[in-house]
């Protein structure tokens, strides 16, 4: 059953994917019908029913002086995601050219919220490294990106087949099979001692750095360089070095 989660992984906000789902269920509604349905208040329901008009998912149909709405076929959103990549390789060269241009200045960037974070993940797999290290532990991993963009995460490390070496926190570790240490998931896992928390996460990948906030503070750093780099791989091999397997 489709989760209102993964129609924000989408683009879609909490209430527009709990609308949009609403939607679905009617050949088509009015305000009224779709803040009963879906639980929003109505003027809460116009704001949304609005942007998601402008965005081509709800269609509006007008009955003599009754303004009625009708749910896009859910296929609108790969044909928009089509429409966008096409778009997207049109003008990314032209973007590529002043970034290379401006490379040696960008040593440090800086991302906020969850779309910021997810978008140091999506650095990580897109990156040419096929053997990534990170500190860090499941839960709150998840809980600044959301399981569904972790395990689909995991799923194109996979695909990519990059290897992962994790260091993880007894306190903040959570008992699911698919976030273990295994063959499968191309993942070996060390336990810290249990003196020894660190409540950030950080990536070793590339030249790069990437270090994450918990939840509460929702932000996040990479750190472009090799001196940089290579200090902290250092800090990970030797905390590799003590921590346990079990």
């Amino acid at each position: 059953m489709i989760k209102e989660k993964q129609l924000e992984i989408l683009g879609l906000k909490e209430k527009e994917a709990r609308l949009y789902l609403a939607a679905l269920t009617f050949k088509s509604f009015t305000v009224v019908d779709i803040a009963k349905k879906s639980g929003i208040k109505r003027p809460t329901c116009y704001i949304i029913l609005d942007a998601l008009t402008k965005r081509g998912i709800i269609s509006i149909i007008v009955q003599g002086k009754k303004q009625l709405y009708k749910a896009e076929s859910p296929e609108t959103f790969i044909r928009q995601a089509n429409n966008a990549l096409n778009y997207a390789k049109k003008f990314v060269p032209s973007l590529l050219n002043l970034y290379e241009e401006d490379k040696t200045k960008s040593l440090v960037k800086f991302y906020y919220g969850q779309e910021g974070i997810r978008n140091i993940y999506e650095d990580i797999i897109n990156s040419s490294e096929k053997e990534v290290r990170y500190i860090g532990s499941t839960e709150p991993m998840i809980e600044i990106v959301g399981d569904d963009f972790m395990k689909d995460y995991v799923e194109r490390c996979i695909q990519k087949s990059i290897k992962r070496m994790s260091i993880r926190m007894r306190k903040t570790e959570i008992n699911d099979y698919f976030y273990k240490g295994t063959k499968d998931f191309l993942r070996e896992i060390r336990y810290a001692p249990q003196d020894i928390y660190i409540p950030s996460t950080v990536f070793i990948y590339g030249n790069k750095i990437a270090i994450m906030s918990t939840v509460k503070s929702n932000f996040g750093m990479v750190i472009e360089g090799n001196e940089f780099y290579q200090t902290i791989l250092g800090l990970f091999q030797a905390l590799w070095g003590i921590s346990s397997e079990k």
